[in-house]
């Protein structure tokens, strides 16, 4: 029996999203810059702020590419550019090829974020299939994220008996290369025809102001990703040093959080039509906060267990903030665009906050760091009543949709 067109998009998605979702250097990323490569911490800060800067302003432009020359295009350079940032970091040793990597990531992230997602939405839309996204993306997520819990404990092994990860790099660079294969097999929805690319310009920024809860979903996500992407980046290191973990254990501890993360985002389309959008957005935030709170009052053991449970809000809320933006934007051939400004967002809020807690690291203290990101997962939860205004009804067709799904 023949695939249909979104069967057919979601499997060569779960292959690009494995391969592009499981970078076995993660846990030892400050440990490398720092101590392999003799790096002050704020030069890891500056680093990742190029990062999240340059995927600021990559994103738009990105976005319109991919909604103008094709989504797959633009995921096939994706897969390019991660595997070009991972070699530079293997090979190089300075600031200055460092700099160059986080460039190449940073167009990897780019050209990938808004395309990957408006890619499979579109084609389970064109099957008529679209109350179906919210379980594929629940799936894809879980999926990256067990990839990961795979690959992370063999980032462990890699890591040499001197304590050199370099290794993990190469083997990011092999899987991302795989990823590359898959999206050279993937095809697009037709496209209506397209508006001149001022008038594409003008009404994806109209759209973004009269889309009912658009903006505040945007700035949600964001503020929700400083404290998550914090949580496995910035203070893992630090929270687990202080807590007596073996830096070998790292990997582990990683597939543990990554494992929750996948549970979760296996279980997220079922928890939003039990619960509803609201109460399912409140908890996730609400998670974040109380583990920052927490976190300064916890030594030992339960301090690692208790920087592990991000993993929650690190599986639910990509799923239904995914799905909540899919639905709204009514134009697919924005949808890329208009996609991309989350990430921007994300990216561009972060690239700020980290170069400030990196620095913070080094003048003050662990415990205001902490604090601080809990100060941004509480501001999240002001935004839930805004951006659901609109819940009652979207709950209903969500539990419509898993009725139908089932």
């Amino acid at each position: 029996m023949a695939l249909t067109p979104s069967q057919r998009s979601f499997r060569l998605m779960l292959v690009y999203h494995l391969t592009q979702h499981a970078p076995l250097y993660w846990p030892y990323m400050l440990y490398f810059v720092t101590s392999v490569r003799g790096l002050p911490a704020s030069d890891f800060g500056l680093l990742k702020s190029i990062y999240y800067f340059s995927v600021m302003s990559f994103e738009v432009p990105f976005g319109v590419i991919a909604d103008r020359l094709g989504r797959r295009v633009t995921l096939v350079l994706g897969a390019l550019g991660y595997a070009a940032s991972c070699m530079l970091y293997a090979s190089g040793e300075g600031f200055a090829a460092f700099a160059l990597a986080e460039l190449c990531a940073a167009s990897a992230t780019a050209l990938q974020s808004g395309a990957a997602s408006a890619l499979l939405f579109d084609a389970y839309a064109a099957d008529g299939r679209a109350h179906e996204y919210v379980r594929a993306r629940g799936a894809l997520e879980s999926a990256g994220l067990i990839g990961a819990s795979i690959a992370l404990p063999l980032g462990g092994l890699l890591v040499t008996a001197s304590g050199d990860p370099t290794a993990t790099y190469w083997v990011t660079t092999a899987l991302s290369l795989v990823g590359f294969g898959a999206a050279l097999l993937l095809r697009e929805p037709p496209r209506r025809a397209e508006l001149p690319l001022r008038a594409h310009l003008t009404e994806t920024l109209r759209d973004l102001g009269r889309i009912r809860g658009l903006g505040e979903t945007i700035v949600f996500s964001a503020l929700v990703y400083l404290g998550l992407r914090a949580a496995s980046a910035l203070v893992w290191h630090p929270v687990l040093e202080a807590a007596g973990m073996p830096l070998r254990a790292y990997g582990a501890l990683t597939a543990v959080a990554t494992l929750l993360g996948a549970w979760t985002a296996w279980r997220a389309h079922a928890w939003r039509a039990r619960l509803g959008e609201r109460p399912l957005m409140l908890l996730a935030a609400g998670s974040v906060v109380a583990m920052y709170l927490l976190l300064p009052l916890a030594h030992g053991p339960a301090a690692a267990a208790l920087l592990l449970t991000h993993g929650f809000g690190m599986g639910v809320v990509p799923v239904v903030i995914g799905d909540l933006l899919n639905r709204r934007i009514a134009s697919p051939d924005r949808r890329a665009t208009l996609l991309s400004f989350e990430s921007l967002l994300q990216r561009g809020s972060y690239g700020v906050v980290v170069y400030l807690a990196s620095v913070a690291l080094e003048r003050s203290s662990l415990d205001v760091v902490l604090l601080g990101f809990a100060a941004t997962a509480a501001a999240a939860t002001a935004l839930v009543p805004l951006m659901t205004r609109e819940s009652a009804a979207d709950d209903s067709a969500a539990r419509d949709d898993q009725h139908r799904a089932q």
